[in-house]
């Protein structure tokens, strides 16, 4: 049996403005980025290693979504090299040589209600903040996004990622990541992402 996965990361504003000058002139007029990448199913090494690619062969082979519900004082945090990944009620983990995609949610809509992503302490993953801590707020129904289509690499060294809530009340969150491990073939099962 053949494994096929496709990727789609979209991220945009879109706006129309119709202005009507008087009763014979409407000017109308809309914009966009259109921002989107697609990856498709692979190993993740196109060219001549892990880290080439083009924005047409780019590839990736692990796929993850979680959710949850922080609370007050409290923080959450994500191991790429150890991602909790639950499949027909199993819990295993799924580890990440190259990060490639992810996106998280703040699904509160409450005034301050505001999630901190921070890349501090040993192991902390400053890939994604080009070495720096982070400390990236997402405002209430916000989210943040990160892309890399060659990716960016996860080491023992370079794997923690903290989202942190430093209100008082509960913030649920989601978050969905896309990467690759060279070690998964493309002919093995991704089995139910």
């Amino acid at each position: 049996m053949a494994t096929t996965a496709t990727v789609t990361i979209s991220s945009d504003i879109y706006y129309t403005v119709v202005e009507e000058v008087d009763q014979f002139n409407i000017n109308r007029y809309s914009n966009s980025l259109d921002y989107s990448l697609v990856y498709n199913y692979g190993t993740g090494q196109l060219g001549s290693g892990i880290n080439s690619g083009t924005p047409t062969t780019s590839q990736v082979n692990l796929f993850v979504k979680s959710s949850g519900t922080i609370s007050g004082g409290e923080n959450v945090v994500i191991d790429f090299e150890a991602y909790p990944k639950y499949n027909i009620g199993l819990e295993s983990t799924i580890s990440f040589s190259g990060l490639k995609g992810l996106v998280i949610e703040n699904m509160n809509s409450g005034t301050g209600e505001i999630l901190n992503i921070r890349a501090t302490g040993s192991n902390a993953f400053t890939n994604m903040f080009n070495g720096g801590s982070g400390n990236v707020n997402i405002n209430p129904l916000g989210t943040y996004m990160y892309t890399d289509i060659y990716d960016t690499d996860v080491t023992s060294s370079n794997r923690l990622l903290y989202i942190h809530n430093d209100t008082s009340t509960g913030i649920g969150y989601q978050i969905i990541a896309v990467g690759v491990d060279p070690s998964i073939l493309a002919t093995d099962s991704i089995g139910t992402p």
